[in-house]
């Protein structure tokens, strides 16, 4: 090659000899350097190799025959060089015995197995070299005195021979098999100390001993004494010992109980979590006897917390402290490290405002502090809004609710003589999340394809005392509505009774004072103080178009209820007579005062003739009877009672001796009904409920009353109600006599065509003449339904009305219509009233 020198054949790293055993591989190289090509031949014993024409000459399984000088030439055009000879040397593996015999004396006469093994695994074999013994296999059986056996193995062709080995074994006559003359004890120690295990046996020749813990041998314990120094709980166990000697094996055992004080293995650990989330605290302690537990928060005992666990569902903001266990035993007491629990509250509370997508109308949120939430929407332009107070908002701050679209009749505020037509109700997805460091919230509204992003009033400001979510009604009127006020002033109301919905946004002046006009131009002018609110609505020009809106917070309005219950009727016999019906409601039992006045209605302010002079009164449940009474004065054991209970009720006194009737009954929530006797006449029927000294008021109330007497021209059937309480209520008011004829009732009789007048005083809050007649009808037959009443025909002339009612004494009479003569103006009626939840 030009300027490159021809180079004949250069060793520049020499073979090396080695030494294998016969089966293993075997590989000879060198490194040749020169000019290409080069050709290599290894030779064996100066004898070429056949096909070993490379630099590495490799034998897979070697032989004895592969021992021999090896050497590598290596030629090209320019000369040739041979390494250095070296020997390769093949020798069988070699192998070792393992062979041991016994320490102590055998017994003479009886067999004793021999035991060796080979390195490599191979058969060994005994021989009997000296003594007297025989030798059978490898059982070798003595008559005594010493006997000599070899242990050999011979090889294989790969395989060298074992260099045998020689043992010694001592057999003795007069054998005796174990036996544990002084067997281990039960033992109870203190931790930390010294315990001893002692046992003793005989035999012959002279046992060995082995120690174990709860089936488990104790390494290097083969000794007569088991020594255990500082011994610990985990030292508790049954212990066994076993004397072993050629003729058998004894075994006793004994129980060793470690008491010690308690130790902490692992103790509560500190935690920050939720408000609401599921919480455990635990300690794990070595102890015995076993342990008792107290925890305690802030230092304090916790009544009850008596586990090695503390849980806590729905951990409250209140639960966080500073927690420990004490824990004790008959030998000591110990006490935890104290574990800090910080419970964070993912605080949602609060109101948000903010508007929907595409200029589709304005929002609002309430969140309260336990993550229930209401949400309010209009929708100007698509005539619907929603309004919901079922929705709950998850630790994440998610929320997703399915609900649906409000909706209702042709007018689009019930003041107003006309409007525009409501659409009809949809079905919708609400869903989005809070974000509580950036007191905002998103969402959308599926099925309308909106979204929304409001932000957070501030929880301080010049309104905080009137912040809050109000209940709105117009008085005298079905229509209701809501609002939420943030402690900033910023106010959102959403008005709707079965009509579009209509709203208004704005800010409550320093007064308190909310002056708005809705989307669909109607005017509010409300007042808020102390979380109730009153005010004007007003439509158009005119006192037509005005009316009163009332309402309060949810707070505010917890108390309002129906605390007494009356009707007066002219009583008869038969089917004339006038029974009463009236409803409990709540969870627990109600005390109530039920009374039928006769002789007291003559007296001022009624001074009524024609009255029954001695009425009775029965209390039913369902068919069955539960009490009666017939002059309030018997028995004598009654008067206090009663006399206290009606000044508590605040009803009109009974005179001292008189004929009228009382009955003081405590009651399970449920209905009833109370039968009137004692002839014809007119009656005053009444039911008041009776506040236990520690009973929230609405807590338990009386949610409807029902009566049925006679109507005759000039003497309708009068029913009273007082409405207590700091809030209006949402009343359904009925006057039946057409279904009353019909199944499941089927009187005859019946009055034909009533008339219900509902008045407050003497002023005439509405009248209605056929149900179905009225503007409101459709929320009447919602209300009805809602209330659990049975359905009126769809054009009966029954009467019906529902109203929003201002705390107050009412009176709802029923009639025959206005023009009403002997025909059509008398009959059995029923009277109706129903607490509604708006």
């Amino acid at each position: 090659m030009q300027g490159q020198d021809p180079t004949p054949p250069v060793v520049l790293e020499q073979p090396a000899g080695m030494t294998a055993y016969i089966g293993d591989s075997a590989t000879l190289r060198a490194t040749i350097a020169g000019t290409a090509p080069i050709e290599f031949q290894w030779n064996k014993d100066n004898v070429a190799l056949a096909g070993a024409t490379n630099t590495t000459l490799s034998i897979a399984t070697v032989a004895l025959t592969d021992t021999a000088l090896y050497d590598l030439v290596a030629r090209n055009s320019y000369g040739s060089v041979r390494t250095a000879t070296v020997l390769v040397s093949v020798t069988k593996r070699p192998q070792t015995i393992t062979f041991n015999a016994p320490t102590s004396a055998l017994v003479s006469g009886t067999g004793f197995t021999l035991g060796a093994s080979s390195s490599l695994k191979l058969p060994v074999t005994f021989t009997l070299v000296s003594g007297a013994a025989v030798l059978n296999g490898n059982t070798l059986t003595g008559t005594g005195g010493p006997v000599v056996v070899r242990a050999s193995q011979p090889g294989t062709e790969a395989i060298a021979a074992a260099e045998p080995v020689d043992r010694t074994f001592v057999f003795a006559s007069g054998g005796l098999s174990p036996f544990i003359t002084s067997p281990p004890v039960d033992l109870s120690a203190t931790g930390g100390t010294t315990v001893t295990l002692r046992t003793a046996a005989i035999g012959t020749p002279a046992p060995v001993y082995q120690w174990s813990k709860d089936g488990e041998p104790l390494a290097g314990a083969t000794g007569p004494a088991l020594v255990l120094p500082a011994v610990t709980l985990a030292d508790t166990g049954r212990y066994a010992v076993s004397a072993t000697n050629p003729l058998g094996t004894a075994t006793a055992s004994a129980v060793l109980t470690v008491r010690v004080p308690p130790t902490v293995t692992s103790a509560p650990a500190s935690q920050t979590v939720f408000a609401g989330d599921n919480v455990r605290l635990g300690v794990t302690v070595a102890a015995f006897p076993a342990p008792t537990y107290q925890w305690r928060r802030n230092g304090t005992i916790i009544n009850g917390a008596t586990n090695s666990s503390l849980a806590f569902t729905g951990i409250r903001a209140a639960d966080a402290g500073r927690y420990d266990v004490v824990i004790t035993n008959a030998i000591g007491t110990t006490t935890t490290a104290p574990a800090t629990l910080t419970v964070t509250t993912r605080d949602f509370s609060g109101a948000y405002f903010g508007q929907l997508s595409g200029a589709a109308g304005g929002f609002a949120f309430y969140v309260r502090p336990d993550r229930s939430a209401v949400f309010l929407a209009h929708f100007p332009e698509l005539l619907s809004g929603l309004a919901t107070a079922d929705l709950r908002v998850d630790l994440n701050g998610t929320f997703s609710l399915g609900l649906t679209t409000l909706a209702g009749g042709k007018d689009a505020n019930p003041l107003a003589g006309g409007g525009e037509t409501a659409a009809a109700p949809q079905a919708l997805t609400l869903l989005g999340r809070f974000d509580e460091s950036t007191g905002t919230v998103t969402g959308q509204i599926s099925g309308l394809d909106l979204t929304f992003t409001g932000t957070r009033a501030p929880s301080t400001g010049a309104a905080a005392a009137n912040a809050g979510f109000y209940r709105l009604g117009l008085i005298g009127s079905a229509a209701g509505g809501y609002g939420i006020i943030g402690a900033n002033g910023r106010a959102f109301v959403l008005t709707s009774a079965g009509a579009a919905p209509d709203s208004a946004g704005g800010t409550l002046a320093a007064d308190g004072r909310l002056a708005v006009t809705t989307s669909g131009q109607a005017t509010l002018d409300l007042a808020f103080s102390n979380g109730l609110v009153t005010g004007t609505v007003r439509i158009g020009s005119g006192p037509a178009g005005t009316g009163t809106l009332s309402g309060a917070t949810e707070e505010r309005a917890a108390d309002r209820r129906l605390v007494n219950l009356s009707v007066r009727a002219l009583n008869a016999n038969g089917n004339n007579a006038l029974i009463t019906g009236f409803v409990v409601a709540g969870d627990t039992n109600k005390q109530v005062l039920i009374r039928a006045a006769g002789p007291a209605l003559t007296a001022a302010p009624f001074n009524l003739t024609n009255v029954v002079a001695d009425p009775s009164i029965q209390l039913y449940r369902g068919s069955n009877a539960t009490a009666q009474n017939d002059d309030w004065g018997t028995p004598a054991g009654n008067v206090a009672a009663i006399t206290a209970a009606a000044t508590r009720a605040g009803a009109f006194a009974f005179r001292n001796g008189s004929a009228d009737a009382a009955l003081l009954s405590t009651l399970a929530p449920g209905a009833y009904t109370v039968a009137v006797g004692g002839g014809q006449g007119t009656v005053l029927a009444e039911v008041y409920e009776v506040l236990a000294n520690n009973e929230t008021a609405g807590s338990r109330r009386l949610v409807n009353l029902s009566a049925r007497g006679a109507v005759a021209n000039g003497f309708p059937l009068i029913a009273g109600f007082v409405i207590s309480g700091s809030a209006p209520q949402l009343v359904l008011l009925r006057g039946i006599g057409p279904a009353l004829a019909a199944a499941p009732f089927s009187l005859g009789g019946t009055l034909p065509n009533p008339q219900l007048t509902l008045l407050s005083g003497n002023t005439t809050v509405k009248t209605n003449d056929d149900w179905f007649r009225d503007a409101e009808a459709a929320l009447v037959r919602a209300a009805t339904a809602k209330a659990g009443a049975f359905p009126l025909g769809a054009s009966s002339l029954d009467a019906a009305m529902l109203v929003y009612l201002a705390p107050g004494a009412y009176t709802a009479q029923v009639s025959g219509p206005a023009n009403a003569n002997q025909a059509n103006g008398s009959g059995i009626a029923m009277v109706e009233i129903y607490e509604v939840s708006p």
